[in-house]
Parts: C-alpha cells; sequence; structure tokens
C-alpha cells in the first residue's frame, strides 16, 4: 500500500454524512492492508493540464459532499474513496503518479474510477493496462474524435494516437460513442475510419441507448468526457457544448457501463467543478451513482444458458446466441483455424433481425479483419 500512501491526499471525513441509508455512511475512506476483489475504489485526480483550459485543476470536493448524501441502495460490494492523486510540479508527474496508483489496484482485481482530470489520462490508464499483456478495447463517451500528432506532450488531442504507435500495439479496438459531426471533420473521420474503429454519432445513439450496451460489455476501459453532456452555462467541464446527451441519457449510459463484466476502468474526466448551484456537482454525483449501482447489478447478469438461433446468408452459417433471462446476445464467430477458437462478439437483437434481412453484421467483418 506504500504506493497508495506516497501518492494520494486523503479524503477529507468531515465530508461524510451521518445518515444511516447513506453512501456517506457506508463508504470506506480509510486503506486497509488488503481490499476484497471487485472492490470499487474512486481515485481523484483533478489534474487539467492537458486540456488547454485556463483552470489547470478541477474542484471535485463537492461531488464527494453530494455523493455520499445519496441512498445506499443496498449494494452487496465494498465502496472507496482513496482521495486525490497529489498534481505533480508537471503534467508528466502527475501522469506518472496515476499510473503508479491504476497498477497497484490492478493488482488487487478492485475496480478503479477515476474522476476529474484530463481526458489525455486516457493514455495513462492504457499503459497501466498494458501490464495484463493482453488486447484491450477501448471505449469513449465524447464530442471529438481527436487524430492529432502522436508527437509531444500528452493532450486531450493526441491521447489516441498516442495509443496506436505504442509498442508492442495492444489496442485491439476503439469506439467513440455520441461524435457530434460539426465537431469532426471529413478528414479525421476517414483516418479513423482507415484504422477499423467504431464512431457513433450523437444522433445516432439518442434514437436508442441500449444499442450502447453491446459495445460496453466488450469494452476493458471506459472514459467519459464531460463535454459530451449538454450545458447551457459552460460550467461544468473544461469545453462544455450546447448540444450534446441529456442528464438522464448519460446516467442510462453509466449504468450499462456499471453492468459490464469485462469493464476493469472508468474515467470521469474535464470536470471544472465551479458552478454556482452546486447542479453540475449532482448530476456527476448522479452518474457515479449509476455506474455504481450497475456494478451492483452484475450478479444477475451472469447466466451462460444461452438459445441458438442461426441465419443462412449464401454460404454462411451465422451463429446468434441469446441469454436464456436477459435480453443479451452475441454473434458467435468460428475462424475454422486451430489457434483461433470459437469468438464471442456481443451484439444487440438489432444485428439478428439484420441478418435476417439478409445483411451481415458489420461486427462479424471487422472482427475477422482484427485477427487477420
Amino acid at each position: 500500500m506504500g504506493v497508495l500512501q506516497d501518492f494520494l491526499h486523503p479524503v477529507d471525513e468531515a465530508l461524510l454524512y451521518s445518515r444511516p441509508d447513506s453512501i456517506g455512511n457506508k463508504i470506506q475512506v480509510y486503506r486497509k492492508d488488503k481490499l476484497k476483489e471487485g472492490s470499487i475504489v474512486i481515485i481523484g485526480c483533478p489534474d487539467l493540464r492537458g486540456t488547454g483550459h485556463a483552470k489547470e485543476f478541477s474542484n471535485i470536493r463537492i461531488i464527494r459532499e453530494e455523493f455520499y448524501r445519496l441512498v445506499w441502495n443496498d449494494w452487496n460490494l465494498d465502496l472507496y474513496d482513496f482521495g486525490d492523486i497529489i498534481p505533480g510540479n508537471e503534467w508528466e508527474d502527475t501522469n506518472f503518479a496515476l499510473k503508479k496508483v491504476i497498477e497497484e489496484l490492478l493488482e488487487m482485481k478492485v475496480y478503479p474510477i477515476i474522476l476529474g482530470g484530463s481526458m489525455g489520462l486516457n493514455y495513462t490508464v492504457y499503459n497501466s493496462l498494458s501490464k495484463l499483456d493482453k488486447p484491450l478495447n477501448f471505449t469513449v463517451v465524447d464530442t471529438k474524435i481527436e487524430i492529432g500528432n502522436p508527437e509531444g506532450t500528452l493532450t486531450e488531442d493526441n491521447y489516441l494516437p498516442k495509443m496506436v504507435v505504442e509498442e508492442p500495439n495492444l489496442l485491439f479496438n476503439f469506439t467513440n460513442i455520441g461524435y457530434q459531426s460539426y465537431f469532426v471533420s471529413q478528414s479525421t473521420l476517414k483516418a479513423f475510419n482507415s484504422l477499423d474503429f467504431e464512431g457513433i454519432r450523437l444522433g445516432n445513439i439518442t434514437k436508442d441507448l441500449k444499442e450502447s450496451e453491446p459495445i460496453f460489455r466488450s469494452s476493458d476501459f471506459v472514459g467519459i468526457n464531460l463535454d459530451s453532456i449538454e450545458s447551457y452555462d459552460g460550467t461544468l467541464s473544461t469545453k462544455s457544448s450546447i448540444n450534446g446527451f441529456t442528464n438522464r441519457e448519460i446516467c442510462t449510459l453509466a449504468r450499462y457501463i456499471g453492468l459490464s463484466k469485462q469493464i476493469k476502468i472508468v474515467g470521469i474526466y474535464n470536470f471544472l467543478g465551479y458552478s454556482h448551484n452546486k447542479m453540475n456537482e449532482k448530476l456527476v454525483s448522479q452518474l457515479l451513482w449509476y455506474l455504481v449501482d450497475g456494478k451492483s447489478q452484475q450478479q444477475y447478469y451472469e447466466n451462460e444458458e444461452y438459445i441458438k438461433y442461426i441465419v443462412l446468408h449464401e454460404d454462411k452459417e451465422l451463429v446468434f446466441l441469446k441469454d436464456k433471462d436477459v435480453d443479451r446476445w452475441w454473434l458467435a464467430i468460428n475462424f475454422d483455424s486451430e489457434s483461433l477458437s470459437t469468438f464471442l462478439v456481443p451484439c444487440s437483437v438489432k444485428d439478428y433481425k439484420k441478418a435476417l434481412e439478409g445483411n451481415i453484421p458489420e461486427k462479424y467483418w471487422k472482427t475477422f479483419k482484427r485477427f487477420l
């Protein structure tokens, strides 16, 4: 636990709330020698350097204050708040500290939630997860797709290209949920698509938010840019936008994220924290609540009994699996190879219905290409 003590400033216990059914009464802010596997650990990282914003540090104290006052929903889990990463003299120092903390938490097999700082921290998370030495699926909820120059100092504009050029390259897939077309040039979109990454426009995903669930189900880590939430006064995040997900929509996405058993780390980024009426802090605290609530429900989604559906398409046999108890679907891809067994790709009932109409899901082709 030495690394945690060296790099973290503990929570101010004056923020805790004494009401018996509150999170503030149940959450643990001290550090035990050993944490129970699967525990949720909140880590604040208020460093906004790398965003280009005038303010270098966000104010996440009031998020905690509001979060601790929410109801503990009879969750059968252990929830910790280990405080904030102590900002370094330089942006790189903060990244180093966060990387060391995440690596220690991953060794404990717990579930870190990073709260506060720049989207550029996604690269730090990627580097930490690279220790697992396995292909990684990364998903962001963001207004923009950024493919800048990988050279130079880490920023929120170049963390993705830095992942792409990293050796060994463990980035198996990258998905952007909620990008807005007036922020993304056609040349950027073309470069993004050439990497076989997936971008889903805001208007398309808000038609049916449930289509995000299979994406999160196959993700290893998720970064939520608070810029992706509509904000009328511009005080929520570093580059607040008038358009974006509504408050209810972002909380729905947070619950789907929590339900994913594959996700190992979640980051909530670009929070400013200087609103005059605490509405922004209340929103982020409720987003956290839905994330934890989804995590607590995972046990009800662990059934391994499936209904098998076969769709014949010309010379191909598409195999879909549906969970017997809940509305979850997979596309089973058989590579007919000694080195590659059947690979399950999370999908939705819409993919199955499209296959019945004669359309092979794009997920099928993209998965084949990635294994070539």
